[in-house]
């Protein structure tokens, strides 16, 4: 009996060992795989992915809509990249099949540079130099551990190779951040890209989106702070995997968006379904840019916005606002906004600057006259609160900016702004039905996108101009501005639909179809 004991526990602490080994390996094996990954988003908050194969670029070739975002400047680069790298038999052999991270990182003097990076297969053991790989048309310079290489058509671009990774980029720098970053690496980022590339599998390629990094990458750009209409990008702990949808006509992701921080706004619409969407209707056609926001069950939203409101250390101030109207005027304001909201809000701006809110009533008349006594008489149809943070007590973050507003209700809606001269604009927008629902581009993209949403942010290009005229640093605007940058596209739209506390989401940038001009008959008829 004592010797099957004896056997018995040999052959458990074999097993053990076996497992240990086992799935050591198998750390080893992903660590190694990671390399790529770790270096792109050492850096990096914008991150494109997709696998080097034939078919991709096949595929990618009739795509003709990245250099607008990219510039023409990058998107030489990458191309002379493809070229006179990728292309080249003997590189293409190392990392034939291989996942490859393009990855934009903040560069020097306003910039933004980019890194390539990748990893040789892992059936390539031996220590590869980068002289004996007899790449074409291209001068090789050492520089350290790294090479500088300048191709025949004037591109110049930089490598490394470390062991089994890969890395190329513009700049220098940029490799040698990426390799020795000098803040702490997002690991959950990578965990998340990680997680979610399991569920791309089958996609030409992925974007992934850490906004925690967007704002170093802004300020690249941006010649102002993050606020107002910029705040989504301000201080978002959040992360987005989105799929790629080729299509000659537009830039299409979709995906899923993960709001991480428990105390932000977003966060109280990520359990709420998509919903039926209409306010976006009365925007009048000068509209440059919109958040829209939909709310199911507006009673238990009101819970969680109190429990946000608190979070802000707003709640005080709030509390005592809705007991000295309560006191002063008689009137319990919980009877009137709870009670008549109907399900909907948004927060948009002019062409001009002009910054509006609105939300939704199922009873706009009853609504108009419950507020007769807290608020006074300015212009026919215009009134203003007398009291202040009434919007932002009941709707939160996107009425924060609207303390005591001037306001109209036409048609079962309260529109506000901070000034009375632009509900006037609003007012003659509206009754002459000078609307953005009637512009020919934004059709074009509400056909491409879902009509149901719970969160939704829109820029129109046209009306957003002079805007980015403002916020935009010069090199960026003027990038903007050429014949074939951002400008072409009409419009850009980031879709959210609540989905037990993630958001499912759709990413897309639109560009309205050249009319095609019927050629004339060229036939004619003897008479």
């Amino acid at each position: 009996m004592k010797r099957i004991y004896i056997i018995l526990s040999v052959l458990l602490l074999g097993i053990i060992a076996m497992v240990y080994v086992y799935f050591s390996n198998l750390n080893t094996e992903a660590n190694a795989n990671d390399l790529s990954l770790n270096a792109a988003v050492a850096n990096s908050g914008v991150i494109f992915s997709f696998e080097n194969d034939k078919s991709f670029y096949e595929i990618l070739s009739g795509q003709n809509l990245f250099q607008p975002l990219l510039g023409e400047t990058k998107t030489a680069s990458i191309r002379s990249l493809k070229a006179n790298l990728i292309d080249q038999p003997e590189i293409n052999r190392l990392i034939e099949g291989q996942k490859i991270y393009v990855a934009f990182v903040p560069g020097t003097n306003n910039t933004i540079d980019f890194i390539v990076s990748t990893q040789l297969k892992s059936s390539i053991k031996k220590k590869i130099s980068l002289p004996d790989l007899g790449i074409k048309n291209a001068k090789i310079k050492q520089t350290g551990t790294s090479y500088e290489l300048s191709f025949a058509d004037s591109t110049t671009c930089f490598i490394a190779i470390e062991d089994q990774l890969v890395m190329v980029s513009n700049t220098l720098e940029a490799i040698q951040q990426s390799l020795h970053p000098k803040t702490a690496v997002d690991h959950d980022f990578t965990a998340y890209i990680k997680a979610n590339s399991r569920f791309s599998k089958n996609t030409l390629a992925s974007l992934y989106l850490n906004f925690n990094k967007m704002p170093l990458l802004l300020q690249q750009i941006l010649n102002s702070n993050l606020n107002g209409e910029l705040g989504i990008f301000n201080k978002q702990n959040s992360y987005a995997s989105l799929s790629y949808n080729f299509s000659r006509e537009k830039l299409l992701f979709n995906g899923s968006t993960t709001v991480n921080d428990a105390n932000s706004y977003y966060q109280l619409f990520s359990k709420i379904q998509e919903q039926k969407i209409s306010i976006n209707t009365i925007v009048p056609d000068k509209t440059a840019n919109y958040s829209l926001y939909a709310i199911g069950d507006y009673a238990s939203w009101k819970k969680d916005l109190d429990h946000w409101v608190a979070k802000q250390k707003d709640g005080e101030k709030i509390g005592k606002t809705t007991a000295n109207i309560r006191e002063k005027y008689g009137l319990d304001l919980d009877q009137i906004f709870p009670k008549y909201f109907k399900n909907e809000l948004i927060a948009f701006q002019l062409n001009t600057g002009e910054k509006f809110g609105a939300i939704a009533l199922s009873n706009g008349e009853k609504v108009n006259q419950l507020l007769l006594d807290i608020s006074a008489s300015y212009a026919p149809d215009i009134r203003i609160f007398k009291e202040n943070n009434i919007p932002y007590s009941y709707f939160g973050e996107p009425f924060k900016k609207f303390e005591r507003p001037f306001f109209t209700i036409i048609d079962n809606y309260l529109v506000m702004a901070n000034n009375a001269s632009s509900v006037q604009v609003f007012l003659n927008s509206y009754k002459n039905n000078q609307l953005l629902v009637n512009d020919d581009a934004y059709q074009g993209l509400a056909d491409q996108l879902s009509s149901s949403s719970t969160i939704s942010f829109y820029v129109g290009n046209k009306n957003a101009n002079d805007i980015f005229g403002r916020n935009l640093k010069p090199a960026y605007y003027k990038q903007y501005q050429s014949k074939n940058g951002l400008r072409t596209f009409d419009s850009f739209c980031y879709q959210l639909a609540g989905d037990n506390g993630k958001f499912l989401t759709n990413l897309l940038l639109y560009k309205k179809p050249e009319a095609v001009t019927a050629k004339a008959d060229t036939l004619q008829t003897t008479p």
